[in-house]
């Protein structure tokens, strides 16, 4: 019994093994060379996986690459909740001090780069896509932290949530600020550098600053 024991123990640490290479496989070369690009025989080489383990683990390719999102989605929704927690500090602290606060820590996790590289190329892949990647990883990681950030900037602006100017602005400063992540080397260049230094960041934390307390969130509605 303890041998049988052992033995489906470690068979299913391989499988968990064979399947988180399968997804890591899945970002990597879907981020090279885009979904459609990414044939089953090269994810099955890129995980070192018999090809057979695609519909074993997941069914199909498509749901590979689902997984392959959700795995992101998920390390995304973790990271934006840290933003979020900070709109939710004590109702005696100043709203737009919290939204200032919170926008600012947003831009620090885009630009501490600390996701592989691969994830960037992944993620830039189905957004331009716009497809059932993109809406799962949107549905449960961006949306909610858009929604948190509209719900902050009407108790600051005055304006209602559901309000069209303010939904765009709030989606134009989280696009600006996640665009650091794609578009980095328009600000390298720009800079003449080959990093983004610490002066740098001190700036563009300036920028949000000024950003937030200006009438930027308090524009009226278009005519």
């Amino acid at each position: 019994m303890a041998t049988e024991t052992t033995s489906q123990s470690g068979h299913d640490a391989r499988s968990a093994k064979t399947r988180e290479h399968l997804i890591e496989a899945a970002i990597e070369v879907v981020g090279a060379v885009g979904y459609e690009g990414a044939s089953t025989r090269a994810l099955a080489k890129a995980a070192n996986a018999n090809l057979s383990a695609i519909p074993y683990h997941f069914g199909s390719k498509k749901e590979l690459y689902l997984a392959a999102a959700q795995m992101i989605a998920d390390y995304a929704r973790g990271r934006f909740a840290e933003v979020t927690a900070l709109l939710d500090e004590p109702a005696d602290a100043d709203p737009a001090s919290r939204f200032e606060k919170a926008l600012i820590h947003l831009l620090h996790i885009v630009l501490d780069d600390a996701e592989p590289h691969s994830w960037t190329s992944f993620l830039g892949r189905c957004t331009y896509d716009n497809d059932d990647a993109f809406a799962l990883i949107h549905d449960q990681a961006i949306a909610p932290l858009l929604d948190r950030l509209i719900r902050s900037a009407s108790v600051i602006s005055g304006q209602k949530p559901g309000e069209a100017t303010l939904r765009l602005r709030i989606s134009a400063i989280v696009t600006a600020i996640i665009g650091f992540r794609f578009l980095r080397g328009i600000m390298l260049r720009g800079m003449d550098g080959e990093s983004i230094q610490a002066g740098y960041v001190r700036q563009m934390e300036d920028m949000v600053r000024d950003l937030c307390r200006s009438d930027f969130l308090r524009a009226s509605q278009p005519r």
